[in-house]
């Protein structure tokens, strides 16, 4: 479905839904960052490299359907952006200044999270009107209804419907903003830039599975930038948090053991979604998925566990109603139950290695 249609023309400048989506989310962005004021003269730089990253990461993975690559990178109306090019180009800008100015890196990124977290939820809005963010399609007549699906094409007497992906990564986004919104001034430094990650990381991994339009990146026929991002970054905050708070031995190796184990998992349900011998993935899932169940329950022990066992109930809940409505076969429920069991694994060995029993010391 592509809906870039001008609403608006202002001399040779077209105002479509998309672009005025788009720079909704960029003011809104800039507004809940600029708060903070030691971190205002920082945004135009960090505005400037999102986009450029942004584009360029997304330049780079369709470099072979380019006329000129360097004029595609140059570019930067034309063709699309990339999430996590965007939060890499943002982070780098962030650095930059805390270098310059001799402030916690920390400190900016908290600052600036939420507004990235806004500025998502518009840009998946700005999806539906870019014909991005759609899943598979769907057939059966009781599942053909927002917000589970849209249709994505129509002519005469024919209907297209479609799964929107846009949709549930905009509430994933619009959660993710209530939560570092709730944080607050009673937030440890460095805690909103850690939340951040953890539930972008977690939500991406799972969400962008569902995606099947043409903007999706992929290293090859399957393998998606943005889940790589995602899990690159949820391993490396990982890393940060047991170097800065030193948990007990146990506790780090329980807590790396399940992160890998919840990645293999992640990463065997892409082979099966994906590729031949679906039987022998999808037993190294269960095996995996098992096995880092054990390790998590160990590694939290004597931690608050309500938070990450109700997830999981929830993810449950959603994926057999999505299973009851859609008819999906049991094969790909059972994939999908065990990805969000283990991206909310991740999530629960982050959160448990934030360090809250010490709630005076820095998180990152």
């Amino acid at each position: 479905m592509d809906s870039r249609e001008p609403i608006l023309a202002l001399g040779p400048l077209l105002v479509t839904p998309y672009s005025l989506l788009m720079f909704a989310g960029a003011l809104v962005g800039v507004l809940l960052a600029a708060r903070k004021k030691a971190v205002r003269p920082a945004l135009p730089a960090v505005l400037l490299f999102a986009i450029l990253f942004g584009h360029w990461f997304w330049s780079l993975f369709n470099m072979e359907d380019a006329e000129s690559p360097l004029m595609q990178f140059l570019e930067l109306w034309r063709g699309g952006y990339t999430l996590y090019g965007a939060v890499i180009g943002g982070f780098l800008a962030a650095w930059i200044y805390s270098r310059v100015l001799k402030l916690p890196l920390a400190e900016i990124t908290d600052a600036l999270a939420p507004g990235a977290a806004a500025a998502l939820l518009f840009g998946r809005l700005a999806e539906y009107f870019s014909g991005a963010g759609y899943g598979i399609g769907v057939e059966p007549d009781k599942a053909k209804f927002f917000p589970l699906a849209y249709i994505t094409y129509q002519e005469e007497d024919w209907v297209e419907w479609s799964y929107a992906v846009w949709f549930w990564e905009a509430v994933a986004a619009l959660v993710i903003l209530a939560v570092l919104l709730s944080l607050g001034r009673r937030a440890r430094r460095g805690e909103v830039t850690a939340v951040f990650v953890t539930l972008l990381g977690t939500t991406q991994m799972l969400l962008e599975q569902f995606r099947r339009d043409e903007y999706v990146c992929t290293f090859n026929s399957f393998v998606r930038f943005s889940q790589v991002a995602a899990l690159v970054s949820l391993v490396v905050l990982l890393v940060l948090l047991v170097v800065r708070h030193k948990p007990g031995k146990a506790q780090v190796i329980l807590s790396f053991l399940t992160m890998t184990l919840a990645a293999l998992t992640v990463v065997c349900a892409e082979f099966a979604f994906d590729k031949p011998r679906f039987d022998v993935w999808m037993r190294i899932c269960v095996l995996a998925s098992a096995v880092s169940f054990a390790a998590l329950a160990c590694a939290m022990r004597g931690q608050a566990g309500k938070l990450p066992g109700g997830l999981m109930i929830l993810c449950g809940v959603l994926l057999a109603l999505l299973h009851f409505l859609g008819e999906w076969n049991s094969d790909s429920l059972v994939l999908y139950a065990i990805m969000a069991y283990a991206v909310t694994a991740m999530g629960a060995v982050l959160s448990m290695n934030m360090g809250r029993e010490h709630p005076e010391q820095p998180c990152l």
